[in-house]
């Protein structure tokens, strides 16, 4: 008799794809070189910016000069880990009760149960019910009908808010609900980019054309920044409007008991071209022979004197500075503190003198690097609005 016999083999089947007919398109990504962590721009600016003092303990008789610049985390992550050699020691485990605290034994525990204002609160109801003994039926009254209505909707409530804890404690869930909200504005998820959400409050068949992210500038906000008009007969006509460079004009207030007054100051083009290009430079940016001042210096003359009407807002944010970065597209706002409103100034003769005592012809500015301490109290200020880019110090 023959018997059956099965047997098992495994089989490895190989599968050789062809190559792509498209070669996979290599991605050229311009890198700019002042970014890098290797930057020594970035290096100043982290050294003006941070207090190295505490981190290094220094004996006063066998003391070294320690070259921060080369012990990686130092500057830029607060990390004092290779300063200092105590960071791997292992703690024995009999040494683990010497990091109990000492006042754990002094502690009294207390029995919630004994406490009466801790206790769930109960609720009873004045409603009564009367009960017939006529035939076998029960009647209630309506007292109690409504009363058993109300129980199931504080029932039911209680249900949906402790749903609604729930919901609070999971993260993920949490996370989703804040993702959604940028959902239905537009600017992430399935609807990022469509410009036809976005609808006008009151003009209703205007259209979108194109959005920027609206963020603060935090850089500046160590600043105060106002609001100027010319009004009336102190309005430029456009031959001035041609030949003074505004983006860059000074305005000098001057305050006495007698009477008070603004300077109006303009350089000529180049000079306020240049000028321009250094302002919207970084400071570390501006390197010492930039600072010096017989190398940049800008010469800023007097053009007139005028009137002032300081108009303070209601709020800091009723007016804001707008500035577009079409690249990044986004949007920075500035708060503007209050507005000037200046006018043709005409100048008693009984004052002429003193006010020819204080105006200044020409004004010499320069640029430079701050220190230090004006620098960590830029930062201080900045840190109320961005305290992750300026961390106090």
């Amino acid at each position: 008799m023959k018997e059956k016999n099965n047997f098992i083999a495994r089989i490895k089947y190989l599968n050789d794809l062809p190559p792509p007919q498209i070669p996979p398109k290599l991605l050229k990504y311009d890198q700019k070189p002042d970014e890098l962590a290797q930057s020594s721009k970035l290096i100043t600016s982290l050294y003006t910016k941070t207090n190295v003092n505490p981190l290094v303990r220094i004996n006063d008789d066998l003391g070294m000069e320690l070259d921060l610049m080369k012990i990686p985390g130092v500057l830029d992550q607060m990390d004092d880990k290779y300063l200092y050699g105590f960071d791997n020691i292992k703690l024995e485990p009999k040494d683990r009760v010497l990091l109990r605290d000492p006042r754990v034994d002094r502690l009294t525990k207390t029995d919630i149960s004994k406490v009466s204002f801790l206790r769930r609160t109960e609720y009873m109801s004045s409603a009564t019910s009367s009960i017939s003994s006529a035939g076998n039926g029960i009647v209630s009254n309506g007292n109690s009908n409504v009363f058993l209505k109300r129980k199931r909707i504080s029932q039911k409530e209680e249900e949906e808010e402790v749903a609604n804890d729930a919901a609070r404690l999971d993260s993920k869930k949490l996370v989703r609900r804040i993702e959604s909200t940028f959902d239905d504005l537009g600017t992430s998820g399935n609807n990022k980019n469509r410009i036809e959400l976005f609808k006008h409050p009151t003009k209703k068949n205007l259209k979108a054309v194109k959005t920027w992210s609206l963020l603060p500038d935090t850089v500046a906000m160590d600043q105060k920044f106002f609001l100027v008009k010319l009004a009336g007969s102190a309005v430029l006509d456009k031959k001035e409007r041609d030949s003074l460079c505004l983006e860059t004009a000074i305005f000098r207030p001057v305050e006495l008991e007698e009477d008070d007054w603004i300077s109006f100051y303009s350089t000529d083009k180049n000079s306020s071209k240049e000028l321009a290009k250094g302002l919207e430079q970084q400071l570390d940016e501006i390197t010492e022979q930039n600072s010096d001042p017989t190398n940049n210096s800008f010469k800023f003359k007097r053009i007139r004197d005028y009137n002032m009407n300081n108009i303070q807002l209601a709020s800091s944010l009723n007016e804001l500075s707008l500035t577009f970065n079409d690249e990044r597209g986004v949007a920075y706002y500035k708060p503007l503190q209050s507005k000037i409103e200046l006018k043709r100034r005409r100048v008693n003769d009984f004052i002429k003198p003193l006010v020819k005592e204080h105006d200044i012809d020409q004004l010499n500015v320069t640029l430079k690097n701050p220190t230090a301490e004006e620098q960590q109290t830029k930062d201080k200020i900045r840190s109320d609005y961005d305290p992750i880019d300026f961390p106090e110090v």
